[in-house]
């Protein structure tokens, strides 16, 4: 059975194979690797292959592939960002620089679709775009739905803001006013951005959404899109197959 994770800043997303069969997967919150890699190198699991994608940093990565080898007895592969890969090219003068679920989400997207758009709803908003010929356009990084909040409330402790379900209208008490209009920030900068896009890809380009964020945000977009949450394990897989 194989184990692929996609390690991200704040989360840790997983999901055993065993053939072309998904076993079971997992999300755990947190930096904590001991608990978030319990349930996934549970002693029953029988892993021969272990795949991580991460933008952690190089500290974390030595933590992490030391408690698989304590788990497992097996050293992981990590899979990092390269200047050209499965058909993509990168625009970055460093490759290595460019977050590797980023990476593998553009492979995924262009592999499956050819040009597109990926929106990656989570502790920080990401736009990327790939197109028909596999050259990695750029993108944007913006704090996420929650990066936002967080900081908002830092900033404003005397200000009592109630959880509160975010739509585009005007907010009627305080929390309100703050998740609607967060809200309506964020999907007004991605519309802004698809838009502009789709005049450089072409029309019929999909629009790729995942992300922990993603059905908050994507509730609120009024352009078509696929909502894809598990795209990084998707590319992960893909690029991991070849090397078997």
């Amino acid at each position: 059975m194989k184990l692929f994770v996609d390690v991200g800043n704040t989360a840790l997303k997983w999901r055993h194979r065993d053939g072309d069969r998904v076993i079971q997967g997992g999300r755990a919150h947190g930096r904590d690797w001991w608990t978030a890699l319990d349930e996934p190198l549970a002693p029953g699991a029988d892993l021969d292959t272990i795949w991580i994608a991460s933008v952690a940093g190089p500290e974390a990565d030595e933590r992490i592939a030391a408690l698989v080898r304590e788990h497992t007895g097996r050293s992981p592969c990590f899979y990092y960002s390269r200047e050209r890969d499965f058909g993509v090219r990168s625009c970055y003068p460093e490759p290595r620089r460019l977050g590797v679920d980023r990476w593998v989400a553009l492979v995924e997207c262009w592999q499956r679709f050819g040009a597109g758009i990926i929106i990656d709803c989570g502790s920080a908003l990401t736009i990327d775009a790939v197109d028909g010929e596999g050259e990695f356009l750029g993108g944007y990084i913006v704090p996420g739905l929650g990066m936002l909040r967080n900081a908002l409330l830092r900033d404003t402790a005397d200000v009592h803001v109630e959880r509160a379900r975010p739509r585009l209208g005007l907010g009627r008490s305080t929390g309100e006013c703050v998740h609607n209009g967060l809200l309506r920030m964020s999907v007004a900068f991605v519309t802004d951005v698809v838009v502009e896009l789709r005049e450089r890809l072409p029309d019929t380009c999909k629009v790729l959404v995942t992300g922990g964020d993603a059905d908050e945000l994507s509730s609120a977009f009024s352009f078509e899109f696929l909502h894809l949450p598990d795209l990084v394990l998707d590319g992960l897989e893909r690029v991991a197959a070849r090397q078997e």
